[in-house]
């Protein structure tokens, strides 16, 4: 369990924590000299009965709030120390905000130096200090008036403690692995040394992380828990890592930036939050002058993790946020951050001069665009749920379309064994695609099979003599065509089931067979015989109207029309191809282009394993580029994602 301490400036924090562990927290000659802490100090309890009691004894000078924010990251309750001789001080009421808008509900009061004063101030303050509680996430906590000089009262102070400790919830371990760095230095013989407390998983010796947001690959060469080398370091406990750099060259690494396991780093310069903004009498400047709310692309400081970051706070909802409300609130950062969803974050003015408010971010990964629709909005609803699994069923059931298992999972920070226990306990259908893995809800998947089904019977019935729908056609009739990989995937799936079949370019029913006139079957069964007969190089429409026996114009004519109805594919004014004899030279275009070390090919490699001359293959190509089976850059092709995992189709 991490404690941190909190109160006024000469309250007797440090003293506290040094008769409750028999550490003292001030380090620097400067802290010692002026009698007041000034960065973050740490100290631990062990327990005779089993685990450890860390400390965080952050300042209380009011011009030292950066830094005693830089030590609450990851704290799992609070020790507010309020001294009964000035009672209840203004950096009282500034922590115990700060605590209280970052949700910290577990905690105790120390009533210290009661030597000093009689019985009835005692009382008074202890009245005054509930008073300040039951307005706050500590409502309710035992007070303890003590002496840290003379040891009345500590020992009761300590047992609570210990109490607490046993009751502490575990912390995520299964989790990625993620530090919250408050101190980087060197020491001798062993290097750069990181600490900070860590938020989930866990780390040994050997292992390879990042460090984010500048991502530079590190080893981590020791861990220390307390002072004492361990083999494992876990969440919940404050950690020092001796690390080493693993991807050449130097790297920096300071307080703010986080150290993690590479599968969570994703730096982030928009978050969606959660935000309470503090009551009216405690709003700084930055709120707009007689406004009462907090206005669009209002400047900040954002205090996330161990990190500060210059933000602009933009409420989601009507464009403000009334001041004492809650709301959703988009923070727009200047410059990256480490980020996942539950983290806790304070808002300060732009002058770091007072607090606005604080939250939780919701969603790591926030877009710019349609941050404050309706859709939107619901969407973070859903993602503010306690568990995954119910924002998982939420998010499923209001978007058709699906969404990506990537950015979920890293957004909640799911290790392997919490996925695929997720993935087991809700009802999932999924899609592995070239960019990741969509999940659907099985009743939106169900329906899009059922439209791609109807809107091919519709085209039959209103069109008997053609072959099929193009894809592109099929598109607009669903209304997926902004959404190429969950129509790819529902093809592929009426395909694979034997009820859509692909021919060439176009999609129909296995049911359904064109029925064109007497007259025209004859004609086209003559076209495809003598088409056949030429293999892949179909002659130009100046050899084939002959032996057709027909003028060039009547022979363009029909064949237009076949082609417009499916039966054969025109890739150029006066060249045609069957559906089957266009497919084998799209599949010797995908085999020259997996042979390529890059996966580009040229004009002349595909002339050459075809066989089909320059002047075709020409005419060939930059019809697969029109139609989007190829895409053509510095005069070398590449198979178009989606058309590739499409084209696979026709050869089953």
């Amino acid at each position: 369990m991490i404690v941190a301490t909190a109160g006024h400036v000469d309250h007797g924090k440090t003293s506290l924590v040094r008769a409750l562990t028999g550490v003292d927290t001030d380090t620097l000659a400067e802290e010692r000299r002026r009698g007041m802490t000034i960065e973050p100090g740490f100290a631990h309890l062990d327990l005779e009965e089993g685990g450890t009691i860390g400390f965080v004894d952050v300042p209380g000078h009011e011009r030292f709030v950066r830094h005693m924010l830089a030590g609450v990251a990851a704290v799992d309750a609070a020790l507010l120390v309020v001294a009964v001789d000035d009672g209840p001080m203004p950096q009282t009421h500034e922590h115990l905000g700060i605590l209280d808008l970052l949700g910290v509900s577990r905690g105790v009061v120390a009533l210290t130096k009661i030597d000093r004063v009689a019985p009835a101030r005692v009382a008074q303050v202890a009245a005054e200090v509930q008073a300040l509680l039951a307005l706050t996430t500590l409502r309710g906590a035992p007070l303890f008036p003590l002496s840290a000089s003379s040891g009345a009262g500590v020992a009761a102070l300590r047992s609570e403690l210990v109490r607490m400790q046993r009751m502490q919830p575990a912390a995520r371990a299964d989790g990625h692995f993620r530090l919250a760095v408050d101190r980087c230095f060197t020491r001798a013989g062993a290097g750069r040394v990181v600490t900070g407390a860590v938020l989930s998983g866990r780390i040994q010796a050997g292992q390879v992380v990042l460090a984010c947001p500048s991502g530079a690959s590190l080893r981590v060469r020791a861990v220390q828990v307390h002072g004492r080398e361990v083999g494992e370091g876990r969440a919940g406990e404050r950690c020092a890592l001796n690390l080493a750099d693993a991807g050449g060259g130097h790297a920096e690494v300071g307080r703010g930036d986080w150290i993690v396991a590479p599968d969570v780093h994703r730096p982030t310069l928009r978050l969606d939050a959660w935000l309470r903004l503090l009551p009216p009498a405690a709003q700084p400047a930055a709120v707009r002058p007689g406004s009462g709310a907090l206005g669009a692309d209002i400047a900040c400081q954002l205090h996330i993790g161990a990190a500060t970051r210059s933000v602009r706070a933009v409420p989601l909802q009507a464009g403000r946020l009334d001041t004492g409300a809650s709301g959703w609130v988009q923070l727009v950062l200047e410059a990256p951050v480490g980020a996942l969803r539950g983290d806790r974050f304070i808002l300060r003015d732009a002058a770091a001069r007072r607090i606005i408010g604080g939250g939780r971010v919701i969603d790591p990964f926030a877009p710019a665009r349609g941050r404050m629709r309706p859709q939107r909005l619901a969407d973070l609803e859903a993602l503010a749920a306690d568990a995954p699994q119910a924002a998982l069923a939420a998010l499923l059931e209001a978007h058709p379309e699906g969404l990506e298992w990537r950015d979920f999972a890293l957004g909640w920070n799911l290790g392997e064994a919490a996925a695929a226990a997720l993935r087991d306990g809700v009802a999932i259908q999924r899609i592995v695609h070239r960019g990741g893995e969509r999940m659907l809800d099985p009743r939106h998947w169900q329906r899009v099979l059922d439209r791609i089904d109807q809107a091919l019977a519709d085209w039959h019935a209103g069109h008997p003599d053609s072959v099929g729908l193009a894809e592109s056609a099929l598109a607009s009739a669903l209304g997926l065509a902004a959404d190429p990989v969950l129509r790819q995937a529902a093809l592929r799936s009426r395909i694979d089931a034997g009820a859509v079949v692909r021919e060439g370019l176009w999609l129909r029913l296995a049911t359904h067979r064109a029925r064109l006139g007497a007259e025209d079957q004859a004609l086209l069964q003559r076209v495809a015989t003598l088409l056949e007969s030429f293999g892949l190089r179909p002659p130009p429409l100046g050899e084939l109207a002959p032996q057709l026996s027909l003028e060039p114009e009547a022979a363009a004519a029909f064949l237009q029309r076949s082609a417009a109805l499916g039966h054969l594919v025109q890739v150029a004014k006066n060249r045609w191809f069957l559906p089957a004899t266009f497919a084998a030279l799209v599949r010797i275009a995908r085999q020259v282009a997996a042979e390529a070390p890059d996966g580009r090919f040229d004009a002349r490699s595909f002339r050459d394993r075809s066989g089909i001359g320059r002047n075709l293959t020409i005419q060939l190509l930059e019809y697969f580029d029109r139609v989007g089976i190829t895409r053509f850059a510095g005069e070398r092709r590449t198979i178009a994602p989606l058309a590739a995992d499409a084209l696979v189709d026709d050869e089953r």
